[in-house]
């Protein structure tokens, strides 16, 4: 929560430590309130608390300051060492419980204990940041409900810090000095987790093993002791820090520092064997059948191990320096290993997920059995001097439960591109033992640059956060020092999109020049990578859509959920292919959000994943759903326009009490991502209007991308798809950025359209683009203009034969085709107009939705429900226009035919709310499919 700097007090030349919050947090406190409860907490004077001497504020900062205490912190000295030699434990458990007791009586409750904020120095264990946590807490104001703040580490809070209950009192530090002293003796905290929610909800709802079952030589009294101070319930625990201190009092001699209670004194003589008493034979059946249990219980969840599958665990990286490398090396290890020979790497997202304990044997064991991985590679990377690096790794044959290599390499801590490569080299060189391995490529991240590499990896963090300024800034810095990196180009590439839109020109241009670099990438890099780049090409020919690219798109997405089953990555991209362009595949917004939740399910703590099921959940299961999902977004802290977007839409539809001020208060580009977010969410206040319209009336703001012209395209089309058609018609036929099938379906719902609306469809039927043409097919039917239609028709027909590229002849095929169908049934001829109209596959016009629409209606009044349910079962992904309303209306008719009462019951339920506010003229639908919902609800089933 702030940024520590080292001083010197010159007026009595001492070193002192000042800690300056950030902006964000500064902005939402009472500057009063925080000097009054750190001026409490300063009061505090105790051998084993550090001091606060003074708070202040300085150009809009806060901050606050306290000595300088020589020695390290015991979070450093557990990443160092691991679990802690009991007397030494015991020492640590006494000197903060000292530390609490004191405070206690003094009132005030420190919050936040944890290794971070216990030092050790001169063996002694001082207790820093007393009263911070219960200062910020006191001070916020209700503005800071938005930034994300956790006063508290998840990995420590008692059951009713967590929960937010506002008794919480001293016993929850009862129960964090509970959970301290468990991580000192057993090496790792007693709940652990993909993420900070499901460590939270283990401590809210699980028992922690008890930690003699995980170091048998503690004292049964001790361990009794901490497992009280953990208990749920605060009247379970220790009631103070006191008796805390009082009961640990019988472990610690000055002599040896540990005795246990109730032992015999030692005698000179080796002491005799002695049978096990029956309690303590008891005791051991228990623990062997519980060890038993446990067994069972893991080899029945244990992954089938896989021969070819490696997976590289985080490295032990104590020093800060090169703290970056902890993750970086999993990435750049899986990259280079993935694809030599047969050799497959279990993705990086995967690993952190999974990963627990420290670089050791037995954690590494558990990853493999976790990833179904036969090798797992772990080790540490540690200084070596000042300026260069040791790294040691072991790969672990996890079948066997042997090492396969160990090694150490040395080089400058400035070169880490090259200790990667080598230490890739020497794994390979055993895993070609057993294995046919021919190939290395030793830039397969497709950088040899360092700084590059490391701005990307910087840029990683940043992308699994959806914090896309920062991201794009490292993506950026990474291209700048390596103009060829294509990982860093399709990266920046997603980041514009999200940023500005799919269609932003310089994120088409990076994601094609990073389709042209893939080559050398590992399998699921250039897979990615491929599909990215097709889902990029398709966004820059609309309306015109290659049907090979599509395909080819989601044929990849799938395959890479074939091929890594549990990355995250590879779920998201099926996700986004789903999302924009599932239509034309029959893939259906229930599909869409599945594999977003596979991606969610693999990694909880990746956000992006998160943003496109916000909307999905909106609108297929309404609000409370879309909540759901945006409250575990943003618990994760990201910045820029997506969070923004989605904190305001879920506002707005928590609070719509306050609608104005909240649309007064936003920025532009937090309006836009909100409309976005709840564009297809059928709310009864219409949010999704409201945004726009506030979006539309706003100035460039921090959105100047989006200009006037778009803002108000996008006010038409939120009005039209809400049924208010008089003003959508009003906006979009002046709106030169309207696109023909905006046009036409605004001028199919509107009961009056300006004179110049026959004008500007003859001269779109008449012009260059076919796709346009087709689109107004529909409009000259509704007009019974024959000769029209028959002039669309015969233009398609000489395109279809003379277009150069295959997309066109295709469009042209199909609009020529259709437009004999629709001159067909204009002779009244349905059955011949249906018979040419299934006669053509969509593969010739993916995007023809409206066509679809005409031959799904044709087939429900002829009473052929089985084939419409087909053609109308998918729906429509990321379109929100009227036209999603009556293909929903008609799915809803031909389901209640069918007997599907709850498709029939949804889609009625979605016709009634997203058109209940709508023109007079559309009340009829409105009305039917009320009706229809009252005969799916109220009949027996």
């Amino acid at each position: 929560m702030s940024r520590v700097f080292v001083a010197e007090e010159t007026s009595l030349g001492r070193k002192i430590v000042i800690k300056v919050l950030p902006p964000e947090l500064a902005a939402g406190l009472s500057t009063d309130r925080f000097h009054r409860e750190i001026h409490l907490a300063a009061s505090l004077q105790h051998p084993h608390i550090v001091p606060l001497l003074s708070a202040g504020e300085a150009g809009g900062l806060l901050y606050y300051s306290m000595p300088l205490v020589e020695g390290e912190s015991l979070r450093a000295r557990l990443t160092r060492e691991g679990e802690l030699p009991v007397a030494e434990s015991v020492r640590i458990l006494r000197d903060v419980a000292d530390a609490l007791s004191y405070a206690h009586r003094h009132g005030v409750v420190h919050r936040d204990i944890k290794p971070d904020n216990v030092l050790l120095s001169d063996s002694h264990a001082l207790v820093t940041d007393f009263g911070v946590a219960k200062a910020l807490d006191e001070a916020r104001q209700s503005s800071i409900t938005g930034t994300g703040l956790a006063l508290g580490t998840p990995a420590y809070m008692a059951p009713e810090q967590a929960a937010a209950d506002p008794h919480t009192d001293h016993r929850a530090d009862i129960y964090a000095l509970g959970v301290l002293a468990y991580e000192i003796l057993a090496g790792r905290p007693p709940f652990t987790g993909p993420s900070a929610q499901a460590v939270v909800a283990a401590h809210l709802a699980q028992a922690p093993v008890p930690i003699a079952d995980l170091r048998p030589n503690v004292p049964p009294g001790l361990a009794s002791l901490i497992m009280r101070c953990l208990e749920k319930r605060p009247a379970d625990r220790w009631q103070s820090a006191a008796e805390v201190l009082h009961a640990s009092g019988s472990f610690a001699t000055p002599a040896s520092g540990i005795e246990v209670a109730g032992t015999a004194s030692a005698q000179p003589s080796t002491p005799a064997r002695r049978r096990p008493s029956a309690p303590l034979l008891l005791g051991l059946l228990v623990i062997a059948g519980a060890a038993g249990w446990l067994m069972f219980r893991h080899s029945r969840d244990a992954v089938p191990v896989d021969s070819d599958l490696v997976a590289i665990a985080p490295f032990d990286v104590p020093d800060a320096r090169l703290a970056l490398w902890r993750e970086g090396l999993v990435d750049v290890l899986s990259r280079n290993l993935d694809g030599a020979g047969p050799i497959r790497s279990v993705a990086p997202t995967t690993v952190i997920r999974r990963w627990s304990g420290r670089a050791d044997r037995p954690s590494a064991a558990a990853l493999g059995q976790r990833t179904g991985a036969r090798v797992v590679v772990f080790g540490s990377l540690i200084g070596a001097g000042p300026d260069s690096a040791r790294l040691t790794a072991t790969a672990l044959d996890v079948a066997d439960n042997r090492p396969l290599a160990e090694l150490e390499l040395r080089d400058a801590a400035n070169r880490m591109d090259r200790l990667a490569d080598s230490l890739t080299v020497r794994l390979l060189r055993e895993l070609g033992r057993t294995r046919r391995i021919e190939v290395f490529r030793a830039t397969a991240m497709g950088s040899t640059s360092l700084p590059a590499l490391k701005a990307f990896l910087r840029g990683e963090q940043w992308f699994r956060r959806a914090s896309w300024d920062s991201a794009l800034v490292a993506y950026d810095e990474a291209i700048a020092l390596d103009s060829g990196f294509a990982l860093a180009l399709a990266r920046s590439s997603q980041v514009l999109g999200w940023q500005h839109s799919a269609f932003d020109s310089v994120s088409m241009a990076r994601a094609f020049r990073a389709g042209a670099l893939n080559h050398g990438l590992a399998s699921r890099d250039s897979l990615l990578l491929t599909a990215d780049s097709l889902l990029a090409e398709l966004f820059s020919t609309l309306p015109r859509v290659r049907w090979t690219a599509l395909r080819r798109a989601h044929a990849i997405a799938q395959e890479l959920t074939r091929r890594y089953p549990d990355d995250v990555q590879s779920w998201y991209t099926l996700g986004e292919a789903r999302v924009h362009w599932g239509s034309p595949v029959r893939s259906t917004p229930r599909e869409a959000l599945q594999a977003f939740d596979r991606a969610i399910q693999a990694d909880s703590s990746f956000a992006p994943s998160y943003i496109h099921a916000v909307d999905l959940a909106h609108s297929l299961d309404g609000p409370a759903a879309g909540h759901r999902y945006a409250e575990r977004y943003l618990a994760l802290g990201p910045t820029d326009a997506s969070a923004a977007g989605i904190r305001l839409a879920d506002q707005l539809m928590e609070r719509p009490q306050d609608t104005e001020r909240l649309l007064r208060e936003a920025a532009p580009s937090a309006l836009r991502d909100a409309e976005l977010a709840l564009r297809g969410a059928a709310d009864t206040a219409e949010s999704a209007v409201a945004l726009a319209r506030a979006l539309a009336a706003a100035p460039e703001g921090d959105a100047p991308w989006l200009s006037r012209v778009e803002r108000e395209r996008i006010l038409g089309l939120s009005l039209l798809y809400r049924g208010h058609t008089r003003e959508a018609v009003e906006i979009l036929f002046r709106n030169p950025g309207a696109l023909p099938i905006h046009l036409v379906e605004a001028a199919l719902l509107g009961p009056t359209l300006p004179d110049s609306a026959e004008r500007t469809f003859r001269r779109i039927a008449t012009g260059s683009r076919l796709g346009g043409a087709g689109a107004t097919l529909p409009w000259w039917v509704s007009r019974r203009d024959a000769a029209m239609i028959r002039e669309i028709a015969r233009r398609a027909d000489s395109a279809a034969r003379a277009a150069p590229e295959a997309v066109d002849r295709d469009i042209a095929s199909y609009t020529a085709q259709y437009a004999q169908a629709y001159l067909t049934l204009l002779r009244h001829d349905t059955a011949s107009a249906v018979q040419r109209m299934e006669a053509l596959p969509d593969s010739l016009c993916p995007l023809c939705y409206l066509l679809r629409l005409s031959l799904g209606r044709l087939l429900a009044a002829r009473q052929d429900d089985r084939k419409a349910a087909v053609l109308l079962e998918p729906g429509l992904v990321d379109v929100s226009l009227p036209s999603n309303v009556v293909w929903t209306l008609e799915r809803a008719r031909v389901a209640e035919r069918m007997g599907d009462r709850e498709k029939a019951t949804r889609s009625y339920q979605y016709v009634a709310a997203v058109w209940r506010h709508a023109d007079p003229e559309l009340q009829p639908y409105v009305r039917e499919a009320k009706e229809g919902l009252s005969r799916m609800t109220s009949e027996p089933r």
